[in-house]
């Protein structure tokens, strides 16, 4: 069974999939130490110092190999193909292949067409990565096949990382949020995040009934509820959604904001407040002097909010 098929499967009557291990995970060669949850590598390497660049040689090489099975497919350029993106990581090649794919000016329905192919009909999740962002640059920009195998794949968050660049790349930033915003909530972990640094956040997107910018509205809301911890998203839920203007306009306004909101807004201060970890605390924040002066007077003028959500004292208590 091919992964894409393998997650399909596991997908349930309300969108959720499995998270469980990959066929392919005994191929990894992990110890009984090793522990990589769904999306965490990809994710952990990518905020680190760690290098991941190859010779530009050994990428342009990779390259001829993908565009020799796309342009001549065969049963000997497809073993040479996926015999040399099963030993690399999809994360250091994806980039300067396509970019040499590019500069080859290669017949982008050949491309396509061999992107549907190690998405959909391989089984060693390298190259599934590898179609994936295949397709997300020379799949059909209507959507339709090329949008459902993304969309598919991306519940799996070993391959959110992947997908949620190649939905924005393939449907472009004024529809992005159409088809990341309802999966984000399908996704609790690594995958979850990749969707947050994908999601279009431009002004111009507000609805000119509410004034109300949806991927920020959700970034306020639910964008930082993961099993990963609060101050994995907490940074970025508090600079792309807004968090300080919408304390200003809750200090400014006589009522009380709703449960949702202002659940979410303890959420991300709780993980604002996490001090001493790896992810960005209210320090980092570029508005966190006032984030924490306008939530502490809220909290101590406005006893109604106890009631939505009661972290209010101990997340001041966590700031001195």
């Amino acid at each position: 069974m091919t992964l894409y098929e393998w997650i399909k499967n596991e997908i349930d009557s309300e969108g959720y999939s499995s998270d469980c291990r990959l066929p392919d995970h005994a191929d990894l060669g992990q110890d009984a130490l090793d522990k990589w949850v769904p999306g965490a590598y990809e994710s952990l390497l990518m905020r680190s110092t760690y290098s991941i660049r190859r010779h530009a040689i050994q990428n342009y090489l990779l390259a001829r190999k993908v565009r020799a099975q796309a342009m001549r497919p065969s049963d000997k350029n497809q073993a040479k193909e996926e015999a040399a993106l099963e030993k690399t990581g999809a994360l250091a090649v994806v980039d300067p292949v396509i970019s040499f794919l590019h500069a080859m000016h290669t017949d982008k329905n050949v491309l396509r067409r061999e992107g549907l192919r190690l998405a959909c009909e391989t089984r060693k999740r390298e190259l599934v990565k590898v179609g994936i962002a295949l397709l997300g640059m020379w799949g059909n920009k209507d959507g339709g096949e090329d949008l459902e195998v993304l969309l598919t794949l991306a519940r799996h968050e070993e391959f959110t990382f992947y997908c949620a660049p190649a939905v924005r790349s393939l449907m472009g930033a004024e529809k992005v949020n159409d088809h990341l915003l309802p999966l984000a909530d399908k996704l609790d972990g690594w995958g979850k995040t990749a969707i947050l640094y994908e999601l279009n956040y431009d002004p111009a997107l507000k609805d000119p009934d509410t004034g109300v910018q949806p991927a920020s509205d959700y970034l306020l809301r639910r964008g930082c509820k993961n099993r990963l911890g609060a101050d994995v998203n907490a940074n970025i839920c508090a600079t792309k959604g807004g968090l300080m203007p919408k304390l200003k306009e809750i200090s400014d306004s006589e009522e009380l904001p709703d449960k949702e909101l202002y659940t979410g807004i303890c959420e991300i201060m709780w993980g604002l407040t996490e001090f001493g970890g790896v992810y960005d605390s209210i320090n980092d924040y570029k508005y966190g002097h006032d984030t924490r002066n306008l939530f502490k007077q809220l909290v101590e003028t406005r006893p109604g909010l106890a009631e939505l959500d009661p972290r209010g004292p101990e997340i001041i208590e966590r700031m001195r």
